[in-house]
């Protein structure tokens, strides 16, 4: 049976089939209906939830689909990365283990052309995602905080990262060649049509770091190094409908091998609105240096992290260049996401002192 790469060729027969028999204890699927979750929150693909109708047994009533996007700009980008393949890499070897709340994985499957499909847990049920548009409480940056922390300690240094030959580092070849050309290519955006909502001060460290950035790539690719999720914005992250403080995380697709507190940057500088970025980061900062010390990361103090945390907050204005000079935003939803993550993510290199890490 032909395995569906887009959401129009996903049918019925092939849901049945597919999906773990033991998943619906004997009962079968009979039909189902689309809709379309994953518009406007990201770039590399599509996710699209399928409502399930079941003939006896019983199970869950839906399951998430995702697969690769359909711009064609976006999909070479995904291609050249390899994204593809290393989330299904992650959910093989890495996920059944981690110490995060993830979806179950029900199916995956890569095709020959490099588009991919995977289905997965839907867990709408229990937990709520994120909005990065409206951006984070701080209550939710905390708590997502403690919980990548212990992927974090986990894997901080260990000898069998160097066996996860698919997981690269910042520096990785791909890397170089795409993301300094990407960074370029967002640069007369930004100066042409961000003046209004971004700072000047913002806009000068832009301009300063363009000559430099691939020397910053290499800086901030360097250890201690860990598992690090990477794309820690609010549209990845679940939170516990029950108020509690558990946390789920999604998309792996761009997951490496770097420092651990890339994650905290990628959080609090592009999904927490300014005003509390700005009020809590070096709090939270250490915090987080807390939590893997209480889990038995040692010789990484508050200087070196900080000096870090803010090599990555530079580089990741590579991903506010992306999104306004590269990338198709796809709808007035991904625009409004667009505006927050560049508006916010420029005016945290100002707040936290980033332009003293300029190469």
């Amino acid at each position: 049976m032909a395995v569906p790469l887009t959401p129009d060729e996903i049918t019925t027969e092939w849901l049945a089939a597919t999906l773990p028999a033991e998943l619906f204890g004997g009962g079968r699927v009979t039909g189902f209906e689309l809709s379309n979750i994953g518009e406007g929150t990201g770039i590399f693909g599509e996710i699209v939830r399928a409502s399930l109708t079941l003939v006896g047994g019983s199970g869950p009533d839906s399951v998430v689909v995702k697969m690769a996007c359909t711009e064609p700009a976006n999909l070479e980008v995904a291609k050249m990365l390899g994204i593809y393949e290393r989330e299904l890499a992650m959910f093989e070897h890495v996920l059944p283990d981690a110490p995060l709340r993830v979806p179950d994985c029900h199916f995956a499957h890569h095709a020959d052309d490099g588009r991919f499909v995977l289905v997965l847990e839907d867990m709408s049920t229990d937990y709520v995602v994120g909005d990065q548009v409206l951006g984070a409480t701080l209550g939710q940056a905390e708590a997502a905080i403690d919980a990548i922390a212990e992927l974090h300690a986990r894997w901080w240094e260990h000898p069998d990262l160097a066996a996860l030959e698919w997981l690269p580092s910042g520096d990785a070849p791909a890397y170089r060649a795409a993301v300094p050309g990407i960074y370029q290519a967002g640069l007369p955006v930004l100066e042409a049509e961000w003046t209004d909502r971004v700072s000047p001060e913002a806009i000068d460290i832009a301009r300063r770091l363009a000559p430099v950035f691939e020397e910053l790539l290499v800086r901030n690719a360097q250890g201690p190094h860990t598992l690090i999720h990477t794309d820690t914005r609010l549209d990845n992250i679940f939170f516990a409908r029950d108020g509690s403080n558990d946390v789920a995380f999604i998309d792996f697709q761009l997951a490496l091998r770097g420092r651990g507190v890339a994650d905290l940057v990628y959080l609090l500088g592009n999904s927490v609105p300014t005003e509390i970025a700005s009020e809590h980061w070096e709090r939270l900062l250490r915090g987080w240096l807390d939590r893997i010390a209480d889990l038995g990361v040692t010789g990484y103090g508050f200087d070196e992290a900080l000096t870090h945390y803010r090599q990555s907050a530079l580089y990741y204005l590579s991903g506010a260049m992306s999104l306004i000079g590269t990338f198709d935003s796809g709808n007035e939803r991904g625009a409004a996401m667009t505006e927050a993550y560049t508006t916010r993510s420029l005016q945290h290199v100002v707040d936290i002192g980033a332009a003293s890490e300029v190469p």
